[in-house]
């Protein structure tokens, strides 16, 4: 019954839009499609099918020959190249949330804001979120074989799209109708060793007079790429030249307040000693650059003509990873030890309310007979457990079902179902629990000492090994229409409506131990949810006259958790003459809140604050302390709560683009000036922040009876905006040089003009491009040469001079601005390929040919001094691949 109601009023409100009467209203007739006819397409941005590639909105295409001929290993790869990607997240990133995983921010808006489709289908989102809290679209586990091409939306798309995409879309368009055997094969190693990769491909296509069925196998095995790997970029220890912030980490061996081993005893004990007499630990011996993965991908696309006007389309995916990561061990300081007279107390921040006591004299191996009453605390290395590994195996499916015919000469449509899910499992090791480190600490009469070293026998006793699994799955179903609506003066006006409803939903558990918080230096999140959703939308496209095109578009969605909108977007088409097109739009964009951030698991903790309304109370001044048993003017203990938020509302803005295409048989060129605005955006406010802005936030503090703050809830709220403005640009031109080939120069970039946004309506609004490190102007170029059977591509890519990471923290009237700044980065590929015969080709090239390492942060103080998001350490790679077809 819910379904039929919500059917019911979306076809009404289909209605109100136009599509219906656009479906019936008789069409003047359209010749039947012949050879000598364009075919059209439906391109990225659009729904209504179309003859030219460029129209209202601009599109950035890399096909699978830009791909090959660059030098890209995989699609992550290929998309962190485009300009207007400003920033990724890798593999690289050892220690975060999602080693295993990979995703891209178009437009400096987040990769939980930038859309990713197959075919123009919705894909389910990976179930683990980045950085705990969001969303986002796994781009780790895409074959490279089976792309045609990618199309990139840099403009928001939320009135053909809905939700997610402000700003961009990236489209991945399958190869369709491939015929033939064809066997890939590929090899790339680094000229400094470590992170090599292989990977082989069998493609497998058969058609008749009626359909196609293609099939396409890839599995690629990428060896780890170390720390001790390089070397020669200073990534090998943790104290470097090149950063005066680097250090030894402090948890070697000591005993916080105390002091610890000397140096004999530190260095024996496997530690390494630091020059102001600590004894340290150096972590990055045991880091991994990038992971080991294996991954192996199946994708079959299919298509059959049915009758005459109705074909049967779709596809099947599946794929399975396996990915293995290892870290520094341990860094444990979770023990504290109060001194009291003879009387030794332990406890543990990760085991409440236990308590265990013993003599001062022999208490804990004597570490504490000479210590003065006081309260300190152990921190130690537990290297003998091993690096934290982690084993990530991840496992998707997704298949599509769909039929496409004629209603008439002039009007197309189709109905699809689609379904995909993605399980997640994390096995971790070398770790311990707290109660387990501190039975072993407290045991027998006297127990013993943590400065002492881990026996086998100790580390098998201890040791503990969470596990977490995470599912993720959505199910969509589509309908769509498209064609000529009416005939008027300057031409027919083109349409496109229709209709989906979807379903998403996820879980995350952990081990139980994990979810109490008690597993020494980790954490564990759990969380269940689902949501729905149905839309409708129409599209048109009206010739106002021979020279000037404007496009209509209206989107309609309804999430059962959160709500409804409506994102409406025009935009115009404008040819003066056939070479050039003036292009503009503006349309409303929203964000639906990230699940995680609505069903994750609640956590409470504690924590103090100045009270500033309980202070004034009492008739007292912020930060002096008053002498009575509760202090709300100095140190108020209170409970806080953190965690998912039921109440989320969207995130909402606009989008606008301004812009020019110029293109003739030579020479082609455009620019386009952007900008996109996000209101209500979701983010964590501090305790501090509301317990000083009470007016504003009393609503999320709960008070005792004397009116002091019993408990802060800082969980998700709708609190923060950004703005980002830039312009795109490209340009490229061909030279025929007769006997000697065809040279082609190709150039794009996108210079940001302003990035800005406040975190909560309380907070001062930060400019980005003065205060952090985003890039300011990012550019990629080629040049082309091919003769006959022959290819060469010089392939380079620039990103700008930027401020630290941390440059406003830095920042001073003594020191100047270059000495916290990140000098600009080239790379540089080059690569050649040859056809031997038609149906044998080999290719070869060099990635980064000048082995450029990352550009080192003078402000970044944590290793490895350099934004992961930004750069990679893989150094100089050679590759050779070989394509065979049967």
């Amino acid at each position: 019954m819910f379904l039929k109601k919500k059917l019911t009023q979306a076809v009404s409100l289909a209605t109100m839009f136009g599509a219906s009467s656009a479906v019936l209203v008789a069409m003047p007739a359209h010749a039947a499609e012949n050879a000598e006819e364009v075919e059209r397409i439906e391109v990225t941005g659009s729904r209504i099918k179309r003859t030219d590639m460029e129209d209202a909105v601009p599109v950035t295409v890399l096909t699978s020959e830009d791909m090959l001929m660059q030098g890209f290993n995989n699609v992550q790869d290929a998309l962190a190249s485009l300009s207007s990607v400003t920033g990724t997240n890798t593999t690289q990133s050892v220690h975060g949330f999602t080693p295993a995983a990979s995703s891209i921010s178009l437009r400096n808006a987040g990769a939980n804001r930038t859309l990713t489709l197959i075919n123009g289908k919705r894909l389910n989102q990976y179930p683990k979120p980045l950085g705990g809290t969001d969303n986002f679209v796994d781009t780790a586990n895409l074959p490279m074989e089976a792309i045609e091409r990618i199309e990139v939306l840099n403009s928001g798309g939320g009135a053909i799209y809905g939700a997610d995409a402000v700003g961009g879309v990236v489209n991945i368009i399958l190869k369709r109708d491939y015929e033939g055997v064809g066997l890939t094969a590929r090899y790339s190693d680094t000229t400094e060793g470590g992170g090599q990769k292989s990977k082989i491909a069998f493609s497998m296509g058969v058609s008749n007079d009626r359909g196609n069925l293609s099939t396409f196998i890839e599995y690629e095995d990428s060896e780890v790429l170390e720390a001790t790997d390089r070397e020669n970029f200073g990534l090998h220890t943790d104290k470097v030249e090149h950063s005066e912030f680097s250090s030894y980490s402090s948890y070697g061996a000591r005993i916080a307040g105390l002091g610890g081993l000397n140096e004999e005893e530190c260095t024996a004990g496997g530690f390494f000693y630091r020059p102001n007499g600590v004894c340290g630990f150096d972590r990055s011996k045991w880091r991994d650059l990038a992971p080991e993965t294996k991954r192996v991908s199946i994708i079959t696309t299919y298509n059959y003509e049915l009758t005459d006007d109705i074909k049967l389309v779709g596809r099947v995916d599946a794929s399975e990873s396996s990915s293995q990561r290892d870290i520094e061990p341990m860094g444990i300081d979770a023990f504290n030890v109060n001194v009291d007279g003879d009387v030794l107390t332990m406890t543990s921040d990760q085991s409440p309310g236990r308590i265990e006591t013993k003599t001062k004299s022999l208490g804990f191996g004597g570490d504490f007979a000479d210590a003065p009453d006081g309260d300190y605390y152990y921190v130690r290395r537990g290297w003998e457990f091993g690096p934290r590994a982690s084993t990530t195996e991840n496992r998707n499916f997704f298949a599509s079902m769909g039929l496409e015919g004629s209603f008439s000469d002039t009007i197309d449509w189709d109905a699809n179902m689609n379904y995909g899910r993605t399980q997640v499992e994390v096995f971790d090791s070398g770790y311990a629990t707290s109660d387990g480190m501190m039975d072993y600490l407290v045991a027998g009469e006297h127990g013993v000492s943590m400065l002492d070293g881990f026996s086998d026998e100790t580390v098998e006793a201890v040791a503990y090994e969470p596990f977490e699994l995470a599912k993720s799955s959505r199910i969509n179903y589509q309908f769509n229409v498209t064609g000529e609506a009416f005939e008027m003066s300057s031409g027919a006006v083109s349409f496109a409506a229709g209709i989906e409803w979807s379903k998403q939903d996820f879980s995350s558990d952990s081990d139980a131990e994990s979810k109490k918080g008690a597993i020494l230096t980790t954490g564990g999140s759990s969380g269940k949810g689902a949501r729905d959703m149905w839309a409708v939308y129409s599209e048109f496209v009206v010739p106002v006259m021979d020279e000037l095109n404007l496009n209509l578009a209206v989107r309609y969605d309804d999430y059962s958790d959160f709500g409804s909108e409506v994102t409406p977007q025009i935009s115009a088409e404008y040819r003066p003459f056939e070479e050039l097109l003036v292009r503009g739009v503006v349309g409303s964009v929203f964000r639906a809140p990230d699940m995680h951030r609505v069903y994750g698991d609640p956590t409470a903790g504690s924590n103090t604050v100045i009270d500033f309304y309980g202070c004034e109370l009492i008739g007292g001044t912020p930060g002096d302390g008053i002498d009575r048993e509760v202090d709300p003017c100095n140190e108020l203990h209170i409970s806080q709560n953190t965690g998912p938020n039921a109440d989320l509302k969207a995130e909402t803005g606009y989008t606008a683009n301004l812009g020019f295409v110029y293109s003739d048989d030579s020479f082609n060129a455009s620019m386009d000036i952007w900008k996109w605005r996000l209101d209500d955006m979701v983010n964590d406010i501090d305790a501090d922040t509301v317990a000083e802005r009470y007016d504003l936030y009393e609503h999320l503090i709960t008070r005792d009876t004397n009116g002091f703050i019993d408990t802060i809830d800082t969980v998700a709220q709708n609190l923060s905006y950004q703005e980002v403005s830039g312009i795109d640009f490209t340009g490229g031109y061909n030279l025929e040089m007769g006997d000697y080939g065809v040279l082609n120069f190709t150039l794009n970039g996108t210079y940001l003009l302003d990035s800005e946004g406040q975190v909560d309506p309380t907070a001062v609004i930060d400019d980005d491009l003065e205060d952090t490190n985003v890039v300011q102007l990012r550019m990629n170029g080629s040049v082309n040469w091919q003769y006959e059977a022959l290819i060469v591509n010089l392939y380079t890519r620039y990103i700008g001079r930027h401020h630290g990471t941390s440059y406003r923290a830095f920042k001073d009237d003594e020191t100047s601005e270059s000495e916290l700044e990140v000098a600009s980065h080239i790379t540089w590929n080059l690569t050649g390929s040859y056809d031997i015969t038609e149906d044998i080709k080999v290719q070869a090239g060099v990635v980064n040919m000048f082995d450029q390492g990352p550009n080192f942060d003078p402000t970044n103080t944590s290793w490895p001094h350099y934004s992961r998001s930004l750069y990679n350490a893989v150094g100089r790679e050679l590759f050779v691949e070989a394509e065979f077809r049967f």
